[in-house]
């Protein structure tokens, strides 16, 4: 029977994703019409009832062979390929988005069937070693659901019960402000952390949700919103404070973190220590992988990390090469050692290891097969659009019991290099951030691949700083350099940008591809701009000089559909829609 209920419990949650707020409550057969006394007995019923929820996570996105990963495609990091444009964040970033019927993006299905599981909770007996961490599990949950629909929507109504077409006060209720929904986000992680266990302490650490995950989403997500309410102060898009507590409290769940002592960085040799961190079959017992997905297609796992095989189907951006500095840890643009960038042959040279752990260069090994060695030739541009592969994430070795397609390979949601960079940043943002910071934070990354450390007394101005429409300290400048080039194709792009206000970076802008040789022309159809460059998205966006055509009054959120407002009156649409 509990197999027959789970599979229920499943079936609906999944479903309801696909219905919107109203149909969601009044349409759809509620969750508590499942529930009967063989369930909610135990701590198992607790555990399956959970389960529901890991595919919330999304790790390797489904693809075709050969179709590289990354979160980041759609940002000025890189760009789908022709085939597939308008796809991921390019949309976003152009700000041609249009106010859908229905969808759209506000679907209350996940957070119904967790306020109920929060709601039932109680059925089951105190005692045995779990039921408070699942308790936690459930609050994690609900912030974490919550927390996908505050970046793209800001201002929510806030529910905390399973609704019924009886509570009309719900139902047809106003959003709450932005700063209050991010405070009941909050509440639900604090209790989260209070409740469930560390991650040693569990059966299945790294799996399963833990104390230390909920500390790391609790510092992810109160810097976003510290920046962004800090940023956006002024704005059509401005919360209800400056957002110095977020960013204090972001700070202080790094910091514990940290002082904990749970996870540390892995080390090795400089020249691949980082490649090699991203493509692993189990990361289990990794002290750096906080929070990460196990694939295994003998078993039936779906999707998994394809890049046993290449080309891409995105390409990475030239303009993200240039926050890699050189390897006396200059900037490119006033360092001795700066060969030049133009070409794939010199884009790595003498720069920051990470670059040519992430990158993909003609020579760079594509696969390793008992004593067979292949090389990288040349790129597909008409693939990748830009001309730059991904060399991050690929697993190049071949396994003789599973073959040249193997998908085993496991998806890091969270780890330890995240809290590092959250602390130094939040602590520069109040501007309390000391040497000794920088050494514990920033300085560690460095020193894992070899690079200089950063002096806080001795920072070199980059003329190439990006320009974000307002003034910033040369450390915030180097601690955001940093974040780009350590959780590069993560899928922390498009966030940070959002919440640091940064639209006068991109707008109007072009992002282009590595320079078009007369060999790489000859192998191409990709439009090439005026300097010589592979410019993809040439005749393709919606601004001024052809450029993204971003509305900072408008596309820092998106809309909610009209048929939310027309069936409740008291919801309003975000800025400019």
């Amino acid at each position: 029977m509990k197999r027959i209920y789970y599979i229920l419990i499943v079936a609906l949650a999944g479903s309801t994703l696909l219905y919107s707020c109203q149909e969601d409550f009044l349409e759809r057969s509620p969750l508590d019409q499942i529930s009967d006394p063989e369930f909610w007995n135990s701590q198992s019923d607790l555990e399956l009832f959970l389960n529901s929820f890991y595919d919330s996570f999304q790790g390797w996105p489904a693809s075709g062979g050969g179709k590289a990963p990354t979160k980041d495609e759609g940002t000025d990091f890189a760009l789908e390929g022709l085939n597939a444009f308008g796809g991921t964040f390019t949309q976003r970033m152009d700000g041609v988005l249009n106010v859908p019927g229905s969808g759209g993006g506000w679907n209350w299905g996940n957070i119904r069937n967790i306020n109920y599981f929060l709601a039932n909770v109680d059925r089951v007996a105190e005692g045995g070693n779990m039921r408070e961490h699942y308790v936690g599990e459930g609050h994690f949950f609900r912030a974490w659901f919550y927390y996908d629909l505050f970046k793209d929507f800001g201002a929510l109504p806030i529910i905390t019960k399973p609704v019924t077409a009886e509570d009309e006060d719900i139902l047809y209720g106003a959003r709450a402000s932005r700063t209050e929904v991010f405070d009941f986000i909050l509440s639900d992680i604090d209790m989260a952390i209070s409740k469930m266990d560390h991650s040693y302490q569990l059966a299945t650490p790294g799996t399963r949700l833990s104390k230390d995950i909920a500390l790391l989403f609790k510092a992810r997500a109160a810097l976003f919103a510290g920046t962004w309410e800090k940023y956006h102060q002024g704005s059509v898009f401005e919360g209800q404070t400056d957002g110095s507590e977020y960013i204090q409290q972001a700070a202080a769940a790094a910091k514990q973190i940290i002082d904990d002592g749970h996870f540390s960085l892995v080390t090795g040799d400089s020249s691949n220590v980082y490649f090699e961190l991203f493509n692993q079959v189990d990361y289990a017992g990794n002290p750096e992988v906080i929070f990460y997905q196990h694939f295994d297609r003998a078993i039936g796992d779906s999707f998994s990390n394809q890049l046993w095989n290449w080309p891409n189907g995105y390409g990475y951006t030239y303009d993200a090469s240039k926050f890699y500095l050189s390897n006396d840890g200059l900037p490119i643009a006033v360092s001795p050692n700066f060969v030049g960038d133009e070409t794939l042959e010199l884009i790595e040279q003498n720069r920051d290891p990470r670059l040519a752990q992430t990158f993909m260069v003609p020579g760079d090994i594509r696969r390793i097969q008992g004593t067979d060695t292949l090389y990288y030739e040349a790129p597909d541009v008409d693939n990748s659009g830009t001309g730059i592969e991904s060399q991050k994430f690929r697993h190049i070795v071949v396994d003789p019991s599973v073959g040249i397609n193997n998908g085993n390979v496991d998806y890091i949601f969270m780890r330890y290099a995240e809290a590092l960079l959250i602390y130094a940043e939040a602590k520069a943002e109040l501007g309390t951030l000391t040497q000794a910071d920088v050494d514990m934070t920033i300085n560690q990354l460095r020193d894992r691949v070899g690079m200089p450390h950063l002096n806080l007394n001795d920072i070199t101005p980059d003329p190439n700083w990006p320009d974000y429409g307002y003034p910033l300290t040369d450390v915030l400048h180097e601690i955001r350099r940093e974040r780009v080039v350590e959780l590069f194709a993560e899928g922390f792009r498009f966030d940070d940008l959002m919440r640091w206000r940064a639209h006068e970076y991109w707008m109007g802008e072009r992002f282009v591809g590595i320079f078009a040789t007369p060999e790489l022309q000859a192998l191409s159809n990709v439009p090439i701009n005026a300097d010589g460059f592979f410019d993809p998205f040439q005749n393709r966006l919606s601004g001024p000089d052809g450029g993204y055509g971003f509305d900072p009054e408008r596309d820092y959120l998106i809309p909610l559909p009209t048929n939310e407002l027309t069936l409740n009156p008291n919801l309003d649409q975000n800025p400019g829609w």
